[in-house]
């Protein structure tokens, strides 16, 4: 936009500068730079094509109140009181009811500016407007005649003027630093915060001050409100940058110049690199896993995916899952394991462990004297000889113990060329054993676990019964693994520490999964034991059990300083619809 009187143009008649006036005020209305509206009468009165213009009609209207419309009336006293003060450099007038623009960087003159934004305070008198007439043509009657072409004495334009930037009353210049941000998050500054803080700085009445812009970079997904002087939005790139803000302390001042550091950390999630695997490695496996199955009495929906920490490394996945069922007795069999990331071929362990203790587990209580085992409604301790379940405990046992001496074999003679010899402990894995059954009395779960991770058997309405307890290790956030001997130490306070068991008339879901997905989701014992922990878990979780590629996807969340492999295992009762 440009200047209202050019330069070098020839100077215009009263009326075309009047025109010109409404032109570029009409103008900077449509453009949402100024508040306030010229009533249409006015427009129509002053219209560049009308010839309803008469400069004598205009000058009465601004001598009486009570000739025209208060509104027109006071219309034409606003322009003409702020068009005197721009061409004469002098005025007796009160001009506090124009505020400042917000846009100083236009070449617009000052008094011209403040037209624009009103105050609530009145209008100036409509004698304005007389004094302004008498000053172009340099006469002081009380009425003069003014033809309508009278011309405008020609000015030299305004000198430019430089931003002023804010500055503590000691004199110290102010930068703020607007709230970091973070790709990909919705980002909002309330209305007037950016204000106030400046405000604060320089002793301001913050109930005054405002921003009038905030230069945003292009396409970075963030909005300034300068109605409100909020900022919102979600970034869309990474910034760190000094904006130019100006800031205005109260309706009479004019717009100073102020800086704003703003900062828009990168999406985390695009920090992380995805880096393949070595494919002259032993014991290949590939990063991602998932397996549903309709089985028996059950649905079952599983899957496993490489932690951000290994991607990043370009490490193997060290998780494992293993599902079966005894098709002629109705158990079914979930097998869970969690290589260690230490130990280098932790990723043959988890898979030797679970595949084992699934497969023997299959065949042993596909014999139909297991047909009946887990029909007794009694919950006693297991430890009683009496109590029939015990068997159930020393199978899970057992098929622990074959997953040791399996792994320990492999260590002893690997399947595969090593570039060394190994020792079990390189096999180090957790392994969470689960079995079930539909029984007369309802559904029967039992559980032996070695290590983290864990596992719940949920019910409704929002009740759960964890199945499992973690175990600790030697130091803080460690664990045990079933490649330790004196982990399956064949003594009673051990063996029950690991076995656990329920029944129940129906059930929600029964979740078993490695500490990928409990140390992000239980972040202590006491969240593991509550089940509105478990029920938010689910509520998470049922858009996603609907197919197994769903859950994969889903186990993608991004949870700060939780990036190891996931792997969740999710049995259903065989009536649950697909998208539960």
């Amino acid at each position: 936009m440009s200047n209202l009187l050019p330069e070098k143009s020839p100077s215009p008649s009263l009326s075309d500068f009047i025109r010109s006036l409404v032109i570029e005020l009409a103008a900077m209305h449509r453009e949402g730079k100024a508040h306030g509206a010229i009533k249409d009468e006015v427009k129509t009165w002053l219209a560049t094509d009308s010839a309803a213009f008469d400069p004598l009609k205009f000058r009465a209207a601004a001598i009486s109140n009570t000739s025209y419309d208060a509104g027109i009336t006071e219309d034409v006293a606003a322009f003409m009181a702020c068009a005197r003060f721009w061409i004469s450099r002098s005025s007796s007038q009160d001009h506090s009811l124009f505020r400042a623009s917000h846009y100083p960087h236009e070449k617009l003159p000052l008094p011209f500016l403040k037209l624009l934004e009103k105050t609530e305070e009145a209008y100036c008198h409509p004698r304005a407007m007389s004094d302004f007439l008498e000053a172009l043509n340099e006469e002081h009657s009380e009425a003069p005649e003014l033809p309508a072409d009278q011309p405008v004495p020609e000015l030299a334009p305004p000198p430019a003027e430089t931003p002023q930037q804010v500055r503590t009353p000691a004199g110290i210049p102010i930068s703020i630093a607007l709230p970091n941000g973070t790709v990909g998050k919705p980002y909002e500054i309330e209305p007037g915060k950016i204000a106030r803080a400046i405000a604060a700085q320089c002793n301001d009445n913050p109930a005054r001050a405002r921003i009038a812009h905030l230069q945003l970079p292009d396409d970075c997904g963030l909005y300034f409100d300068a109605a409100t002087g909020a900022v919102s939005g979600v970034p869309s790139r990474n910034l760190e940058q000094q904006l130019h803000l100006d800031y205005i302390s109260s309706p009479s001042a004019a717009s100073i110049s102020c800086k704003a550091s703003l900062f828009i950390n990168p999406d985390p999630t695009s920090l992380w690199k995805d880096l393949p695997t070595n494919p002259d490695a032993p014991y290949q496996k590939e990063p991602l896993d998932h397996k549903e199955y309709s089985l028996g009495h059950f649905r079952v929906v599983a899957a496993s995916r490489r932690g951000r920490s290994h991607a990043n490394r370009g490490d193997f996945r060290d998780d494992d899952f293993a599902i079966g069922h005894a098709d002629s007795t109705g158990w079914l069999v979930v097998a869970v394991a969690d290589g260690a990331g230490s130990a280098k071929y932790s990723r043959q362990g988890s898979r030797i462990a679970s595949q084992v203790a699934r497969d023997w587990l299959v065949s042993t209580l596909d014999s139909p004297e297991y047909a009946s085992l887990g029909n007794s409604q009694s919950l006693e301790n297991p430890a009683q000889p009496s109590n029939p379940k015990r068997a159930i405990r020393d199978l899970l046992y057992d098929a622990a113990r074959l997953a040791h001496y399996k792994i320990k074999e492999e260590a002893e003679n690997p399947r595969e060329t090593l570039p060394e010899p190994s020792v079990i402990r390189n096999y180090d894995t957790t392994l969470i054993l689960l079995l079930m059954k539909k029984t007369e009395a309802g559904y029967f779960a039992a559980t032996f676990s070695v290590g983290d991770g864990g596992a719940g058997f949920l019910l409704e309405p929002k009740t759960a019964t964890p199945l499992t307890h973690a175990d600790g290790g030697e130091h803080a956030g460690q664990t045990t693994f079933v490649t330790i001997a004196s982990s399956l130490a064949d003594k009673e306070e051990n063996l029950v520490s690991r076995y656990s068991q329920t029944i129940e008339p129906d059930f929600t879901a029964v979740l078993a999964m490695t500490d990928g997905i409990t140390d992000p989701k239980f972040p202590s014992d006491a969240a593991f034991a509550d089940p509105k922990c478990w029920h938010a878990l689910w509520d998470e979780l049922k858009p996603a059990v609907k197919d197994s590629a769903a859950l994969l996807e889903w186990m993608n969340f991004f949870s700060p300083g939780n990036h190891d492999d996931r792997t969740l295992v999710a049995v259903l009762p065989a009536s649950a619809p697909a998208n539960a």
